[in-house]
């Protein structure tokens, strides 16, 4: 209060021009309003930030300049009409009442200290609004999907948004907000070309067809021919009709780019993804360009990204791809992988597999009660858990009355060729007990849909992976790790653990649109989650262009 009454008082004691006397009062009304008791209905709900915004700077305006708005308000409301360019939604800022706002004050005249400052406010509110979706997204990602555990940014949007609005810039403002990655990015870029796409009427949809491949001619080849060249998967041409080399070749771009087995054959798995109309598409993109949002800003230099439904590793190092390989993950419905990250801390070279007791219960206990020498078939030994020894004889169990919520058991798989994990395991310990392992059956790598295991990823070529892991542990070369690989057949198979002396994180994504090599990729949405999470994001409201220009002459010379 002392401060304010002195503040006044400087303005009417001395012989500054209007302008700076119109200066001081704006901010004293800004300092009125973010004393009361309430304003949320000038702040909206993030009162305390926006108190110590201003108080940061001595409640001088952010947006104004005496009676005009300065330069970076007038970035703020082109960035606000065009949200769409960053895959959000230009409806969530209250453009309509942004105008309103301008405009009566236009209208007015005077420009009122008070009315100046609800402006400067509003333009506050919008800033907060837009930056807080850009920095953590626009919806709670746990709300959304309750298989998503990555730490979000949400704890701390209201430090950064803070520290965001210290700089002079606009761009400056902004820049720290976006995700990091460069992949997010390049979604973006490939979201502004489907949104061409979309102004120029789509493509067309091909229907009463369910086969087409090369040598084939006709109408059908025609609108396929058109739909290719929508999406760039085929050059533009004058050629005739006719399923040729170049539309055989296009149709395999096509395929690759939508985890479709590329055999060049227009079937009808092929014909539903070239029939998903282009608003579908900027759906699905703007979705995942979220899920970045939801991600940390930065992965760092060296880690390990795993795609859930690009069933794909890949290892980074310098921040860039070093390779690429294979994964299987957990099926559809009971056994799904969770999205989180965590630190890979330790690996296991021929590994003992402790079976989880749901798997015990579900998959293992039908067949030993069939046949109790499906144990010793399969490597599988029964500890005590009281004595903490191993069975030597597993057929004096009773296995038909066993209480299945208190075993006094634990079934283990001994290492070797039979063993579930494989050669080696890749863990970085989580509340899921999931983690990356080898696999005894490499055929399933082949498969195109890889929903297959209990949770766990398993992967293609773990003795590439460990040599990435353990590319920075002394002594752990090539020759060693498949030292720790081979089993002596004298010998009984024991483990071998090596502890990371540099822990790698690991990041378990949900990703079905995404960038690789500068190509635009589409993926199916095994676990459903596509579907729940469009309908929580809403349909996107139309755009009104003349709003925008009402806006931006508003904005122009002073109020």
């Amino acid at each position: 209060m002392i401060r304010s009454i002195l503040r006044h008082s400087a303005c009417v004691a001395t012989l500054l021009g209007a302008a700076a006397c119109g200066r001081n009062q704006t901010a004293i009304q800004l300092e009125k309003i973010l004393s009361s008791a309430d304003p949320r209905a000038a702040v909206g709900a993030r009162v305390d930030l926006v108190r110590r915004v201003y108080l940061d700077r001595d409640y001088k305006p952010l947006w104004l300049k005496g009676s005009k708005l300065q330069g970076r308000a007038r970035d703020l409301i082109e960035t606000l009409c065009h949200a769409e360019r960053e895959g959000l939604r230009a409806a969530d800022y209250d453009l309509a009442g942004l105008e309103t706002e301008l405009a009566r004050l236009k209208a007015d005249r005077k420009s009122h200290p008070a009315a100046l400052a609800s402006l400067d406010l509003h333009l506050t509110r919008a800033f907060l609004d837009y930056g807080g979706d850009l920095l953590a997204g626009r919806l709670d990602p746990h709300a959304v999907d309750n298989g998503w555990y990555i730490k979000a940014r949400r704890a701390v949007v209201d430090s950064t948004l803070r520290s965001a609005l210290k700089k002079d810039s606009f761009d400056d403002m902004v820049s720290p907000l976006r995700p990091h990655q460069k992949e997010y990015q390049e979604l973006l870029d490939k979201l502004a070309e489907y949104r061409e796409i979309e102004a120029k009427g789509g493509w067309g949809t091909i229907f009463g067809v369910s086969r087409l491949q090369w040598g084939d001619d006709g109408p059908y080849i025609e609108v396929l021919r058109e739909r290719l060249q929508a999406t760039g998967d085929l050059e533009k041409s004058d050629g005739k009709p006719i399923y040729d080399d170049k539309v055989k070749a296009a149709v395999a771009r096509f395929q690759e780019r939508h985890g479709i087995t590329a055999d060049s054959v227009v079937d009808s798995k092929t014909v539903a993804a070239l029939n998903v109309p282009v608003e579908t598409r900027i759906r699905i993109i703007e979705l995942n360009l979220e899920r970045y949002r939801w991600l940390p800003s930065d992965f760092g230099k060296r880690y390990i990204m795993v795609n859930i439904p690009d069933y794909r590793l890949y290892a980074y190092d310098e921040g860039k791809e070093r390779f690429t390989m294979r994964v299987i993950v957990g099926e559809e419905y009971s056994h799904a992988t969770p999205v989180f990250a965590d630190s890979m801390t330790y690996i296991v070279f021929r590994p003992q597999w402790e079976v989880p007791r749901r798997i015990l219960v579900d998959s293992v206990l039908p067949h030993v009660r069939k046949n109790v020498n499906y144990l010793a078939l399969h490597s599988y030994e029964v500890v005590d858990n009281a004595r903490n020894e191993v069975i030597a004889d597993p057929s004096t169990i009773n296995w038909r009355k066993l209480d299945l919520k208190n075993l006094p058991f634990r079934v283990r798989q001994k290492p070797g060729p039979r063993n579930d994990l494989g050669i080696v395991k890749f863990m970085f310990p989580n509340q899921f007990s999931i983690y990356l392992h080898d696999s005894p059956d490499d055929s399933l790598f082949q498969r195109q849909t890889r929903t297959l295991s209990n949770g766990c990823v398993r992967v293609e070529d773990p003795v590439k992976l460990a040599g990435y892991v353990l590319d920075e542990q002394e002594g752990w070369g090539e020759k060693k790790i498949l030292e720790a690989i081979a089993a002596d057949p004298t010998k009984e198979i024991a483990p071998t653990t090596v502890y990371l002396k540099h822990p790698v994180p690991v990041y378990l994504l949900y990703l079905t649109a995404f960038v690789r090599d500068g190509v635009l990729q589409f993926r199916d949405d095994p676990y459903g989650k596509d579907q729940r999470a469009m309908a929580r994001m809403g349909q996107p409201a139309p755009s009104d262009s003349s709003e925008c220009e009402r806006l931006k002459k508003l904005a122009e010379g002073g109020l």
